[in-house]
């Protein structure tokens, strides 16, 4: 069980990777997209998974168990967005979803913060506290929008999507980047950088891409309201 866990855990992370790639280039939208997406989210979903068997019964890591909720979390909401904007409301598991994640954000901050003071290892401390927040900061904001109901600007599902799927899949190249550090900086005292490197660059490029969606979808938007504005009259 063990061995079958770790090599589809591996498959599954190297189809993610290439999938991943390849929406970033393909048209959103249409047909390749929304099944290369269905792809994508299921392997991440085995991925969290498996990961989980594996800390479970055979390697336990609080921290590693803490980020494949973060994982999960990231390509949940991304899948969900699409089909609350259309239905208009939020089912009892999207809220517990919301719930859970800012449990385990909570729980390893208060992990980081005992390794901070009880343990040498102040790295995996700041790590702790990091990814903690961005765990905590995830569910809560979910549990937020669901509970205040706040006014969106036009097409906020896709900036949602377009944001939590990029963010899945930073979360797929930190695993990759982290389990092996010898290929990007070999011998290197730095290598915990592995963890931050990915969001850092990557999450510039997600909010550029989520503006240029957001105003090419409001700019068809635009040009249908006047289309049915210029019938009506």
């Amino acid at each position: 069980m063990e061995q079958f866990l770790i090599i589809s855990h591996i498959l599954c992370g190297g189809t993610v990777l290439l999938l991943g790639l390849v929406q970033m280039f393909n048209r959103k939208g249409g047909a390749n997209h929304i099944t290369i997406g269905r792809v994508y989210v299921g392997a991440m979903w085995w991925i969290c998974l498996s990961a989980w068997g594996i800390i479970l019964f055979y390697r336990f890591s609080a921290f590693l168990m803490v980020i494949a909720v973060l994982t999960f979390h990231a390509s949940f909401v991304g899948v969900r967005v699409l089909k609350r904007r259309k239905t208009g409301g939020e089912k009892w598991y999207d809220w517990a979803v919301a719930i859970v994640t800012s449990i385990f954000g909570i729980g390893i901050i208060i992990y980081g913060v005992n390794l901070y003071f009880t343990s040498s290892n102040t790295v995996l401390a700041f790590l702790c506290g990091l990814f903690g927040f961005f765990t905590l900061s995830n569910g809560f904001q979910d549990l937020k929008f669901f509970n205040q109901k706040p006014e969106v600007e036009k097409g906020w599902w896709l900036k949602q999507h377009i944001g939590a799927m990029g963010g899945s899949y930073i979360a797929a190249v930190t695993a990759f980047a982290v389990q092996n550090p010898n290929i990007f900086l070999p011998g290197s005292s730095y290598q915990w950088l592995l963890w931050i490197l990915p969001a850092a660059i990557g999450s510039p490029i997600i909010s550029m891409m989520s503006k240029k969606w957001m105003r090419k979808s409001n700019g068809l938007l635009a040009k249908g309201n006047e289309y049915i504005n210029e019938g009506a009259k």
